[in-house]
């Protein structure tokens, strides 16, 4: 169907929000953060209707996460695992209340078993990771034709719409 921006979602339409979207916003992204800013406060106001999977809320909680510790310990990307196996503790110093706040905007899908045996099925149809084919499942289940991402392994599924955030 193409590639589109954020900023081409029409009115009342339903969209399913990738993590990468939720992320630049958090994190202050200083290339994708304003288009993903505005797109989120479009859905805010109701003019969108938004969704997002178990699978969007984990992915964002743990790069909020990892991108804390490497933030504020000063730990290299390539170490986060390994020092938030031994230090467990540090977990507990992290405000989530931000990207919790952001969750309550989208109604979040539930992963099934039928979602489940349908997503085996995308993987290998559209050679997606597990992460990316249980939220096409999802997206097919709920007749949602709209994702929000900036991720390019959506670009060429029949039957989806991609917007992308463009970069300010």
């Amino acid at each position: 169907m193409g590639n589109r921006s954020l900023e081409d979602a029409p009115p009342g339409s339903s969209i399913f929000v990738d993590s990468n979207i939720l992320i630049y916003h958090l994190l202050d992204d200083e290339l994708y953060s304003s288009s993903c800013r505005n797109f989120l406060k479009r859905i805010e106001n109701n003019e969108l209707k938004a969704y997002v999977s178990p699978i969007i809320i984990a992915e964002t909680l743990f790069i909020y996460l990892r991108f804390w510790i490497i933030k504020h310990k000063k730990i290299a990307p390539k170490k986060v695992l390994e020092y938030l196996k031994q230090h467990r503790e540090v977990i507990s110093d992290v405000d989530f209340q931000k990207p919790e706040a952001l969750f309550t905007i989208f109604k979040n899908l539930p992963i099934s078993s039928s979602i489940v045996k349908a997503s085996c099925n995308a993987i290998k149809l559209h050679n997606l990771l597990p992460n990316d084919a249980i939220n096409i499942a999802l997206i097919k289940r709920h007749n949602i034709s709209i994702i929000a991402t900036h991720d390019d392994d959506f670009d060429d599924i029949e039957g989806i719409e991609v917007l992308k955030p463009v970069a300010s």
